[in-house]
């Protein structure tokens, strides 16, 4: 079911002409905030994290990855300790991000609220002898096809390959029930796929906006489930009702398809759980509910601190913030917004830069948006239904990318700065906006 306000959103956009989306509010993406559990805590025994290591594959052939290992201060080496394996390593330690798993693990064990475990955080394989320091927590050129693909190559390099390789200097769990698996998008179904050819090493999955789409044909899972004996998994899935909606080719729908994981895991009565909220293509929501997940996942283990804490319902109630739209809007102000504004845009590792004109006519704002794409040629295209609201710019661009026409309408605060405020598109009949922060120039 989507949201009363989303609804309404939907309906403000049926027409799909600059002038109906000039009328609307944003929808901006929903943010969530991070709890205590993802955040440093004072007197919380600090663990490691090695690397990174450089690791090629025999499996997966003329590749190059890199793994990192968070070791708990608990761990002693006198027992196994349970693992964790995350996709898209880069992304899951990174300090300043929205998973932040290491620092996750750190403050669970001290409350023993998940047992002593050992983080294996591993990127996707770069084509090559080389992993080039520029790729940062992008995507590796690999990453599709490892993570996307059916089958049992990446179990088999994770399992035959890095697992033994740590195993080298720590002790790891073998037992399946103690060890999980975890990523968002490609990465989440990467994690499904390991644990759903080797249940027998792996029983435990968290997936984030799992890309159960016909990216490689991860679409057939939902019927796979259903008619396959059941395994012995246990599952938390996470969406966003936003999430790559895709009418036009319900097979790429990612909202839809993980409804349809998750219809298929009640069905077979699986071991699992799932919260979905209002949210897009982003870490954001199920990295605010991992600490949830993680002591959902090991809830039972003998040495987890016994709770009755009810947590599908608790990571059910992480709700993201409200969004102020236009702060400092003052409708009665006399802003001129002659000028030029700069702004970037970053996607994986490419970058797309604006350059946005503005000059007044007859009193009306009017100029021209330019775009350049990475090395590509820049393309220039006029402004359209260019309004001013006091203090507050609007207008409209049609601009052609990747051989379709793309429609966007930008609203923005004025200042002596720049403008800050929001991009404001529709994939379809979804909202599809993002923030907006340019900055003056001469």
């Amino acid at each position: 079911m989507l949201s009363r306000s989303l609804l309404v959103a939907l309906l403000a956009v049926t027409t799909a002409t600059a002038q109906t989306r000039l009328t609307r509010d944003p929808a901006p993406p929903a943010k969530y905030p991070l709890g205590a559990d993802s955040l440093p805590q004072k007197d919380v025994p600090k663990g490691k994290l090695e690397g990174p290591t450089l690791f090629k594959s025999n499996v997966i052939k003329d590749t190059v990855r890199k793994y990192w290992v968070y070791v708990p201060a608990q761990y002693d080496g006198k027992k196994p300790a349970n693992v964790l394996v995350f996709q898209d390593g880069a992304r899951a330690i990174n300090p300043n991000g929205q998973l932040r798993v290491p620092q996750v693990l750190e403050n669970l064990i001290a409350k023993k609220q998940i047992p002593v475990t050992v983080g294996i955080f591993i990127t996707p394989g770069q084509k090559g002898d080389t992993f080039p320091d520029t790729i940062g927590t992008g995507n590796p050129d690999n990453r599709s096809a490892e993570y996307d693909s059916l089958g049992d190559a990446y179990a088999k390099m994770l399992i035959d390959e890095i697992l033994p390789e740590v195993s080298k200097t720590y002790k790891l769990a073998t037992e399946p029930e103690n060890r999980a698996i975890g990523g968002t998008s490609s990465g989440a179904i990467c994690a499904f796929t390991v644990a759903w050819e080797r249940p027998k090493e792996f029983r435990n999955v968290i997936s984030m906006i799992g890309s159960f789409t016909n990216l490689r044909g991860g679409h057939v899972y939902p019927d796979m489930i259903k008619k396959a004996d059941k395994k012995p998994l246990r599952v938390f899935l996470q969406d966003g009702e936003l999430d790559n909606r895709s009418p036009q080719n319900l097979d790429r729908d990612w909202f839809l398809q993980n409804q349809k994981m998750i219809a298929a895991f009640k069905e077979k009565e699986y071991d699992s759980a799932a919260v979905l909220g209002t949210g897009a293509h982003s870490d954001e929501h199920g990295g605010a509910m991992l600490p949830y997940i993680l002591r959902w996942i090991w809830r039972d283990h003998p040495d987890v601190a016994k709770s009755d804490d009810d947590l599908v319902k608790l990571a059910a109630a992480v709700k993201p913030e409200k969004a102020e739209l236009f702060a400092g809007y003052d409708a009665k102000a006399k802003s001129d917004p002659t000028g030029k504004y700069t702004w970037e845009t970053r996607q994986n590792n490419n970058v797309t830069a604006y350059t946005l004109t503005v000059e007044l006519k007859d009193g009306k704002p009017a100029g021209t948006l330019e775009i350049k794409r990475g090395n590509m040629e820049p393309t220039s295209t006029a402004i359209a239904d260019a309004v001013m609201d006091g203090n507050k710019l609007a207008f409209a661009t049609k601009t052609r990318a990747f051989n379709r026409d793309v429609e966007q309408t930008y609203q923005g605060i004025v200042t002596d700065t720049g403008v800050r405020g929001w991009v404001m598109a529709d994939n379809g009949k979804l909202p599809n906006d993002a923030a907006w922060n340019a900055k003056k120039g001469k």
